[in-house]
């Protein structure tokens, strides 16, 4: 039997399924499941069943291409004969195929599906990397020669380091348009190539959107769809330095991140209910989400998000008790309302043991984030990051406190 990269298949001699995401020799392929490739005898596989939708065969093949519209018509044709022969009506084609039409339409998908299989490779993991990067997808620009890498053509790829299939939308942006470049499905940890840009011709490339849309066969959680902008500066480009070999691949590669998978699951995943019923009753019984009594001798219990976790809005308007109150005001005077509410925040958290503190300062000028980290020094036994900007922008910090028992 011969298999293509992004064929689902069965194990004849163990229980699960995987994807196929390298042909390694005519009796044997690279299958991947769990996020490992391992390699297989095409003897030891079972082809699962293609779906019949046109949507499900764009995620299942990998290609770029719906079903043909002649196929389509031949499906409905096949419908309407069974329905009408049920009911005793004559069968009527209003859509009559010839033999070289149906020839001519498979000529095409099968050149489709031939060009689509070359555009994908499997990514594979260098172990010599020292900049391993995190689950996710990127936009790569490869150099073609590896040698001499700021000049000559760059190969420009869309990986796919995740565990789903990546059915994507890539656009760039011009002057007053945006140019759709390329769609296609990619398989699990597999990337694709997008086209060969000549160096004069990348700063065409520099700026765009990459839509993302998830595949997953079955799960009590799915994957929302993103849809993320990108721009990389010419002086990025040309400098050596920027080049690296990612953990995936055994070339360096200019990566852009798109989208970090751990990131992305935080705040946009949907959850189905049976799991979230179990969500809710393992939270109730860990003392998790219930209600914080109002305290009005701690002036950090208006912020608590969890038992030990609070978040505090350190924005003005969320600070003042009236509108009136600050009238007339001067920027230095709600910067010291700001600092005030942090270092009082700050000092009950630890107070209390809290795990965690975060503070929303908002993007501004940074002076309020740059008051925050040098007051942050002065406190022995706490480690403090930027949040996530997925949740909030880049207007927030975590602050992690090692002051538990």
């Amino acid at each position: 039997m011969k298999f293509n990269i992004g064929d689902k298949v069965k194990f004849i001699d163990q229980q699960g399924q995987g994807v196929v995401t390298k042909i390694i020799n005519p009796s044997t392929v690279g299958v991947t499941t769990d996020g490992f490739e391992l390699p297989y005898l095409v003897t030891d596989l079972i082809k699962v069943e293609k779906p019949s939708s046109t949507a499900e065969r764009l995620f299942y093949e990998g290609k770029a291409t719906y079903g043909s519209p002649r196929e389509e018509a031949r499906a409905r044709q096949a419908a309407d004969t069974g329905k009408n022969a049920k009911h005793g009506f004559p069968v009527i084609h209003e859509e009559a195929l010839s033999d070289a039409d149906t020839e001519e339409a498979q000529r095409h998908e099968d050149e489709a599906q031939a060009e689509d299989d070359n555009r994908i490779s499997a990514l594979t993991r260098g172990y010599t990397s020292k900049q391993p990067q995190p689950e996710g997808v990127y936009i790569g620009l490869v150099p073609i020669d590896q040698q001499f890498m700021l000049r000559g053509p760059v190969e420009f790829y869309v990986i796919n380091y995740t565990p789903y299939t990546l059915v994507y939308n890539l656009a760039t942006k011009g002057a007053e348009s945006f140019y759709g470049v390329d769609y296609a499905s990619v398989p699990p940890y597999s990337k694709i190539f997008v086209e060969s840009i000549e160096r004069e011709d990348l700063g065409l490339w520099t700026e765009g959107l990459l839509q993302c849309l998830f595949y997953q066969d079955e799960s009590p959680t799915w994957l929302l769809p993103s849809s993320n902008d990108y721009k990389i500066r010419a002086n990025k480009i040309g400098q050596a330095e920027n080049y690296v070999y990612p953990v995936f691949m055994r070339e360096k590669a200019l990566l852009v991140p798109m989208l970090n998978l751990a990131a992305h699951k935080a705040d946009h995943l949907l959850v189905h209910q049976s799991l979230e019923a179990e969500k809710k009753a393992e939270k109730e019984k860990n003392g998790i989400g219930k209600p914080v009594v109002e305290d009005k001798s701690n002036p950090l219990a208006r912020y608590m998000i969890k038992p030990d976790v609070a978040e505090v809005d350190l924005h003005v308007e969320s600070l003042l008790d009236t509108r009136l109150e600050f009238k007339g005001a001067k920027e230095e005077d709600y910067l010291s309302k700001q600092v005030a509410v942090f270092e009082t925040c700050l000092n009950q958290a630890i107070g209390r043991k809290l795990s965690k503190i975060i503070f929303i300062h908002g993007v501004g000028n940074g002076i309020l984030k740059h008051e925050i980290e040098k007051r942050l020094k002065d406190y022995p036994g706490v480690h403090y990051m930027d949040a996530s900007v997925t949740k909030y922008g880049r207007g927030a910090i975590e602050v992690y406190l090692s002051t538990r028992p």
